[in-house]
């Protein structure tokens, strides 16, 4: 028989945060009684994504200050910046421009209904 070769989750995965450590703190953090095997997955990637979009901002606002170090202040610059990162990390609900508004928030007009008139027999 032929052996497999073990690969993390991360790397089958393809991303760089911890998977399996992702999915540890699901569990004991007791957010649901049950998640499905691919929600740490999709946490982990969205985890990494918001990390590396900080950094990314934040390493070239340390560039335009001619500083090598990224510090406290450049990722917090960073995320005042960023309209996707302030949304995200602030807590607000994003805006829709542009579109019409939600089913549930347009006033309802009052409907207008055909009458017919009745036959005589």
């Amino acid at each position: 028989k032929a052996k497999k070769s073990r690969s993390s989750r991360s790397s089958r995965a393809g991303l760089l945060f911890p998977v399996s450590r992702v999915d540890r703190q699901l569990r004991r953090g007791h957010f649901a009684e049950r998640f499905g095997a691919r929600a740490p997955v999709y946490l982990a990637a969205v985890l990494q994504w918001v990390t590396h979009k900080t950094m990314d901002v934040a390493g070239k606002i340390s560039k335009k200050s001619k500083q090598q170090r990224i510090s406290p202040s450049h990722l917090q610059t960073a995320v005042q910046k960023s309209s996707v990162l302030k949304q995200l990390l602030r807590g607000g609900t994003p805006r829709r421009r542009g579109r019409a508004a939600p089913q549930s928030q347009r006033v309802a007009s009052p409907s207008k209904k055909k009458t017919t008139k009745s036959k005589k027999r």
